[in-house]
């Protein structure tokens, strides 16, 4: 096979080959020209070209988010590779795997003036599960070692936690060489081994079988049927009430689903009857920062995190830390919890019912604004799609709403950023083949649009962008919406033409300011198109942020 006469570069492609590593995303450059054609010449690797790193970054973490499986990201060297720090950072809390694969010049040129030469070993170490250095010389021991050390990042990246891992790889020119090479690789296999909590199980049902209260709040992810068949058995237990988001992807009648409208009827004399005495949670990140602050006042008796991967005290009350999977906990209390005569269950549904009401009429008369778009929205999306909810109005208004739709939401919650959720939603659609609509605001739409600077661009991607001013969330966060000189620092109007913006990508933009074109436009959308399609909803900056104001007001009124 005809590969780089760089040994590092053979290596490294030839080891994501036999571990299964099926794409690379690849930006342009000179310094990692033997990687382009070690890469390149890789049957098994299909090689994508992104230009832009950081949306080439978040891209690559949409595919891996799908396929559950490392995906190849490699650069040039010098501030190429700082650009995937945002996304690195992102898939590191939501424990996707990614390889970074930079090239770097030879270390003895760091700091000596020599052009595109940084500090690039461990420059992304904070986010990473790994970062290794891979040896310059070409030598029978060297040439061990980093196949040793390349084995190692791989696994890396998959266990005991996925996430990103680095490896830098300094060459020495002349770059564009090439070799024959015979044989296969020494191949280092991981073998996941999931713990169990076989021991003195008895204690966690019984504690839960006794406690006239407990609160089951369920985090980010994907999860199978069969626990949510658990989580039922739990639900239907009368001390149990079970809390999820649309990021949970955890919907069932069973369930409160809706948490922050919920929470607007807790009341002075019902705190005591909704207060958890033992909290368990898992998953990832949580949105509502009504439960993070409610929870913090609460401080239940007891606080059990169930995470393989490590302890988080989010709620400033974590008293047991389970280092096991989900499924496994929940597995092992199936059918050991006894139900006792606790009202509490009950006392959840009733609020969430009272809220339900209220919510529906408060709904039937408000006008045109975010909160009836998203009304709209999430009655229309097509059933069993994917919806890539972006930050930060996008992620908040979908919990207001039943999901009913059986579709899967994502939503770059890892560290909230705005800055790439299109380029993941572009990823995660090329990868899946999925109808996937990404839900996003015009700030977020302007900040990521070299995401559509990308010769990858699915059919089945739908674009919704819900322009309502810049930064329209600061108009409803307490604190800049009440000074006229300090809103101007976070509202942000983008001053662009949207629609002009996606035609010069060469894509259908349809529009819509009020329900009537609404309704049009998501028929449209939703046609079949041969390129990604966008629909651009303008509503009032003033109107929306008072009317969600208001809406809170009404559903937490006597």
């Amino acid at each position: 096979m005809r590969t780089s006469d760089h040994f590092a570069a053979a290596e490294l492609a030839a080891l994501c080959a036999a571990k299964g590593i099926g794409h690379a995303v690849i930006s342009p450059g000179s310094r990692n020209a033997p990687l382009v054609i070690a890469f390149n010449n890789r049957p098994e690797i299909r090689c994508l070209q992104v230009i832009d790193e950081r949306s080439a970054a978040f891209f690559a973490l949409g595919i891996a988010q799908q396929l559950h499986a490392p995906v190849a990201l490699i650069c040039t060297s010098g501030s190429a590779v700082l650009n995937y720090a945002p996304a690195i950072a992102e898939a590191f809390y939501q424990r996707i795997p990614l390889l970074v694969i930079s090239a770097d010049r030879p270390q003895e040129w760091t700091d000596q003036g020599e052009g595109q030469t940084i500090r690039q070993r461990d420059v992304l170490r904070p986010h990473l599960r790994a970062s290794v250095q891979l040896p310059r010389a070409a030598d029978e021991l060297s040439n061990w070692h980093c196949n040793r050390l390349v084995n190692e990042a791989i696994n890396a990246a998959l266990v005991p936690v996925a996430g990103p891992v680095q490896v830098n790889v300094p060459f020495e020119e002349p770059l564009y060489g090439t070799t024959e090479v015979n044989g296969d690789p020494r191949i280092v296999a991981p073998v996941p081994v999931e713990a169990f909590l076989l021991p003195d199980r008895g204690w966690r049902a019984q504690q839960l079988s006794s406690s006239l209260k407990v609160m089951v709040l369920a985090g980010q992810g994907i999860w199978g049927e069969g626990m949510k068949a658990q989580l039922q058995k739990l639900a239907a237990l009368p001390q149990v009430t079970v809390l999820t988001e649309a990021t949970s992807n955890l919907d069932d009648p069973a369930f409160i689903t809706c948490i922050d409208r919920t929470l607007e009827g807790i009341r002075a004399g019902n705190d005591t009857d909704l207060k958890p005495e033992v909290l368990i949670t898992f998953g990832g990140a949580i949105v509502s920062k009504r439960i993070k602050v409610l929870l913090r006042q609460w401080q239940p008796a007891q606080h059990w995190h169930v995470d393989a991967g490590g302890a988080m005290d989010t709620f400033q009350c974590l008293t047991h830390h389970l280092a096991v999977e989900p499924h496994i906990f929940f597995a092992q209390l199936e059918n050991q919890v006894k139900p006792n005569e606790s009202l509490y269950g009950e006392a959840w549904r009733m609020v969430a019912q009272r809220m339900r009401e209220r919510h529906q009429a408060l709904l039937k008369n408000t006008p045109f604004c975010d909160l009836t778009v998203f009304e709209a929205l999430l009655g229309h999306i097509p059933e069993g799609s994917d919806v890539h909810l972006a930050n930060s109005t996008a992620a908040r208004y979908a919990q207001l709403f039943e999901r009913t739709r059986r579709l899967r939401f994502f939503g770059n919650r890892g560290t909230s950023g705005i800055d790439g959720c299109t380029s993941t939603a572009v990823g995660a659609a090329f990868a899946s083949g999925n109808t996937t609509t990404l839900i996003t605001g015009d700030v977020a739409f302007c900040y990521d649009s070299n995401a559509f600077w990308n010769k990858h661009l699915s059919p089945h991607l739908k674009v919704i962008v819900i322009d309502n001013g810049g930064g329209n969330i600061f108009r409803f966060i307490p604190g800049p919406d009440k000074d006229p000189e300090l809103l101007p620092w976070f509202e942000s109007p983008h001053g662009r033409d949207i629609p002009a913006l996606v035609k010069s990508y060469g894509l259908p933009c349809y529009t819509a300011r009020d329900e009537a074109s609404l309704k049009a436009g998501m028929e449209a959308l939703y046609k079949p198109h041969d390129k990604p399609a966008v629909l651009l909803i303008t509503t009032d900056p003033l109107l929306s942020p008072q009317q969600l104001r208001g809406y809170f007001e009404q559903l937490r009124r006597d």
